[in-house]
This record gives C-alpha cells, structure tokens and sequence, in this order.
C-alpha cells in the first residue's frame, strides 16, 4: 500500500483551520491567544482542552491529549492516521495522490467509502420525493405541515415500495454490495444470495454527525399496515445511537449561541420547532437519552431543556434524564406538552412564539420531579411506607445534585424546608435525613482547569525537557543547541528519542511542530510534541532559557567526565587533561573534586 507523501501530509494541515473543525464538535471560547473547551476524550466538566489557532495544535492538560487536526480527528472518529488525512483532504477538495489506497480497516472499506454510500443515498431519496413516484409521499409531509424550505433544510427524501430500487440505483453508480450492507442501506437474503433494500414506502430523514455528514436514516412509514412506525438504520461503525442527536448538525449554531439545548423524541418534532425559529431543538434517536447523549449535549450547552408528554412516562424520562445531567453538571429543565400533542403539533398550532414561552417557562427539573412526587404522595393517602419511600427517593435526588455540584447547599435547605411544608414534616427532620443520605453518595471529583501559567502534567525543570520545549516553540534557536550538545547527551528515553528525530531535521534547516506532526512515525509522539511546544511558549525568554538549560548539560557532561577520571589511573596525562578543564571553565560552575 502505498504511503501518503509528507508534502500532500503538510498541505492537508495547512489549509485546514484546526480552531474550525474542533469547533464541529467542541463549543469553544475565547483564552487569550486561545481557545478553550470540554475535552471530548475524557468526561470533562470544566474546559481543560486548548486549541492554538497559532501553532494549529489541540491540548488537553488533564487526560494528555494533543496534536495537529489529524491527531484530534483520530482520536473522535476513532480512525487511522491516514484516514483522518483522506478526510481533512475530501473536506478542503484536495484530491488524493493518485496511488494512494486508504488504509483498511474492515473488510477493504474505509468509514470515509461508507459515508460515499449514505451521502448518494440521501441525495437519492431527495430526488424520489419529487418524482411522481413520490406523490404521495411529499403529500403526506405537506399535510404534516412541513414547507418547501424545511424539506430542503434536513434532506427529506423519500423511499419507494420496491425491494431493489435502492440497490439497482447505487450498483449503477459503482457501490458494491458489501458497502451498501456495511454502510446499512441494504440487507443480505438468508441463504438465497443477493440483498434488499433495508428501507421501503417511507418517508426518509436523514441522520447527520456534528460536522454534517450522512451517517444513517430514520424512515417514517407510509403503509397504514406496518408494523414499525419509525425505522432506523442498523448500528455500524458510522451509526451510534447512543451518541448521535438528530439535529444537532443544523442545531449546533444555535445551542452554543444561547447556551442551551431543547431535547424533543421526534424527527418532526425537530423539523417544524426549527421552522417556526426555534433553532436550539434537537432529538434522541429512538431510544432514552443516554449517558453519550448528555457528554455531547455538554459540550455545546450549558443548559437543556426537555421535552416532554404531560403524563406518567413522560415524567419517568425526565428523572432518568436529571439523574444522567447531574453528573455533568448542567442545567437541567422540564418543558410539558399539554396532554394529547406532540412539540410538533403544538408548534403548528400555537406557533413559534408560544413554544418559545413554553421553553422559557419550563420548571427546574427537580421542581418538576417533586412535583409529580407530591402527586404520588397524595394519591398514597393512608400508605405510609410508600409515601415514606416517595420522601426519601426524591430527597436522595436532591441530595446527589448537592455532591455533584448542580445545587448549593442554601439550595437544598430551602427545598427540605419547602417538601418539609408541603408534607407536615419537622425541617429538621428532613435535614438529617438528607444528612444520612449524603453520607452515603461520593462526591464528584472536580477538575481543576489548566490555567494560563499552569505547567502541563509532568512538566520539571529538567534541562532536557526545557530544551526540547525552547527548540520545538522557537527553531530558530537549533544551532545554539546543537553547537554543544547532541541526541546522546539526553539521559531521559523518551526525550532522547524525541531529540533523535529532532536533530536531523534541525540541521537539515527543516525543524518544526508542524514536520513532525505530519510524520506518520511521529503519531504516538504528538500528545507530548504539543505539550512540549505550548509549555516552551508559555515559558518565554527563549535564548536565555536555552543557554541556561544547555549549560547545566554541559556542566552534567564535564562533571561525568571528572568522576570517569578520578576513578581511572591519574597519570600525568590525566592530570594535565583536569588543570586545562578547570582553567577553560567558569569558576562559579566547576564540578566538585572530592
């Protein structure tokens, strides 16, 4: 297989904004000369991930990650070094080398060949709705009361009643079988031979990562007798339910813009909120939110407002929801339908204003939650244990918000005396309950952000570090360095390997953060590589830093060769080897005779 060149490496990076592309899926902020956001490599809850829009590098000073776009890519799409190339290239249409063949990674496709089959399907179905097969389709989306601009907007398309259709249209365009079932637009015939279209008679919506592209469908059907409703593409290495948002994509603006994020259960749900300008709406994927929605939702907003049906399921989802938030840390309130409509349908009744309101009304989540609590607990009248239990399942709500930070202590005081009311309980009594209970949860861990002077992780004033930070900030500097020392005077393994790859390059005239992060080989070595250039930045007064470091290298080095000659025979010659060092060398530096 042939290897992508270093100068195709160099011009994919350049042109590729890295403070952009993290920025699709990271919200990002303004720190001085950088960048700041959650982490997405770890459960961040307060920014500890720097991108430098100078170097084009990403750091991340509490889990260690960093490097160039293509480390970061790497490490979010779980992909190859080779791949994240490809895609950065296909994103800024820089064509391929032509004896490049992507690296495999499953059965000879690349997610990028799957991505070609999902992104062809959609702009197959787009075509569809419009054609007079799919008169009756598009019908049924302007009765559902979606506009022109709104089925242009998410890609509606629409998926005839026909096992092949789909299948003959892609073998046409050169996809093979095997993409179309990796990519879950066609399923194998058990022990017949041959494949079917996976979706028919529905009308199609297009599922979408952060950065836009066709990953999977949702499919609403059409014929009065199907049994399923609503079909999603089967899960596969471009199609996570459990971290994806339908949405999120056309949403992202909007919900870093306000801070807040609206959570709805439908496709259409999303669509006409969005059609009548309420932006920030997004939806989970037939499934309860889960602990990878909320991470993703985290690292957009600061805020989520949920969504649901005014009855006693829809009040279960929003505790299970409060629950997965508190960890995170975040905002969490509770908008209600009125009973019988969905958002959807309240929006092309009411229109965008009311739901609006509706959303900037919603509850607290944890007023919510008591709320239907307390109703339980009336309705339990003379049940003294259930009424007991009701009590307690909620105080240890409010007691795991306290200990992951989502409330303050006045906050939970002010509630136990509140439920203590509500019920005709002595406060005091609720206070020591909810004592008992905190004794019981762990408090979370907080993160301390990396500040602007902070030292990343490990960091020392080992000489060999410091000059390795210096040369990889400042390359200017390499010839002050490698006048008096080398690659084998680091004691350190890893700096020395690190020097052992800087120097060639140094006295080649070619040292730089970006030639080493465009190396293939040099993959392992980019977290360390940026953690090494931004503390040489953050470091400053490079010339005198470096001189100093290099001395106490030099100084190391003469003070070794001392010890070697003390213990070997002191001949004459010898000693007239220790008199010139000692006459040659600063007087205040001397290595100690014993």
């Amino acid at each position: 297989m042939a290897r992508l060149p270093e100068m195709f490496i160099q011009q994919v990076l350049q042109v590729t904004d890295i403070v952009e592309l993290v920025g699709q899926y990271v919200a990002l902020k303004h720190k001085g000369r950088e960048f700041v956001g959650l982490c997405p490599f770890h459960e961040d809850k307060n920014p500890s991930m720097y991108v430098s829009p100078a170097k084009q590098i990403f750091k991340c000073f509490v889990c260690g990650a960093g490097g160039s776009a293509a480390q970061f890519l790497m490490g979010y799409e779980k992909i190859s070094f080779p791949e994240a190339i490809r895609s950065l290239a296909e994103r800024a249409n820089i064509p391929l080398p032509r004896d490049y063949a992507p690296r495999e990674f499953t059965g000879g496709m690349s997610k990028n060949d799957l991505v070609a089959v999902t992104e062809f399907a959609a702009g197959y179905f787009r075509t569809l709705l419009h054609d007079p097969a799919g008169r009756d389709a598009l019908a049924y989306a302007k009765n559902r009361g979606l506009t022109d601009e709104s089925i242009e907007k998410f890609g509606i398309g629409y998926a005839c009643d026909s096992w092949e259709a789909f299948l003959s249209a892609a073998r046409r365009k050169g996809y093979s079988e095997d993409q179309m079932v990796a990519a879950g637009m066609v399923r194998r015939r058990e022990g017949q031979g041959g494949c079917y279209d996976y979706f028919r008679q529905r009308l199609m919506f297009p599922i979408r990562d952060v950065t836009g592209r066709v990953v999977a469908f949702g499919g609403r059907a059409l014929a009065a007798d199907e049994r399923a409703k609503y079909l999603n593409s089967p899960e596969s290495v471009l199609f996570d339910k459990s971290h994806l948002m339908y949405g999120l994509s056309a949403a992202r603006e909007s919900i870093v813009q306000r801070k807040q994020a609206v959570v709805v259960e439908g496709y259409l749900d999303v669509v006409l909120p969005h059609q009548v300008g309420v932006t920030n709406v997004v939806a989970t994927l037939g499934t309860s939110l889960t602990e990878g929605h909320v991470r993703l939702l985290g690292r957009y907003a600061r805020e989520v407002v949920l969504v649901f049906d005014a009855d006693v399921a829809g009040a279960a989802a929003a505790q299970r929801a409060l629950e997965l938030f508190l960890a995170q840390r975040m905002h969490v309130r509770v908008a209600t339908i009125p009973a019988g409509k969905d958002p959807c349908d309240f929006c092309l009744a009411e229109g965008g204003e009311a739901f609006q309101q509706l959303i900037d009304q919603a509850p607290d989540a944890l007023q919510y939650v008591w709320d239907q609590q307390f109703a339980a607990y009336q309705s339990a009248e003379g049940n003294l244990a259930e009424r007991h239990r009701l009590i307690e399942e909620f105080l240890t709500l409010v007691v795991s918000s306290g200990a992951y930070g989502a409330i303050d202590g006045v906050r939970q005081q002010s509630l136990a005396q509140h439920i203590a009311h509500m019920v005709n309980v002595p406060a005091g009594d609720l206070q020591q309950q909810m004592r008992r209970l905190g004794r019981k949860i762990r408090p979370a861990q907080t993160t301390q952000p990396a500040g602007e002077n902070r030292a990343p992780i490990g960091v020392t004033m080992n000489p060999e570090r410091v000059i390795l930070e210096v040369l990889l900030d400042e390359p200017e500097l390499f010839d002050h360095a490698a006048e008096r020392i080398d690659p084998s005077d680091f004691h350190d393994a890893l700096l020395r390997s690190l020097a052992e790859r800087i120097w060639p390059l140094g006295l080649d005239g070619r040292l730089s953060l970006d030639e080493l992060l465009a190396d293939e080989n040099m993959v392992s070595f980019a977290p360390i590589l940026t953690e090494l250039s931004l503390a040489g930045q953050r470091r400053g007064n490079h010339q005198r830093t470096l001189e100093e470091a290099v001395d106490r290298i030099c100084h190391r080095k003469e003070f070794q060769s001392v010890q070697e000659l003390k213990t070997g025979p002191l001949d004459d010659e010898s000693l007239r080897e220790l008199q010139n060092r000692f006459r040659q060398s600063d007087p205040r530096k001397r290595p100690r005779i014993q």
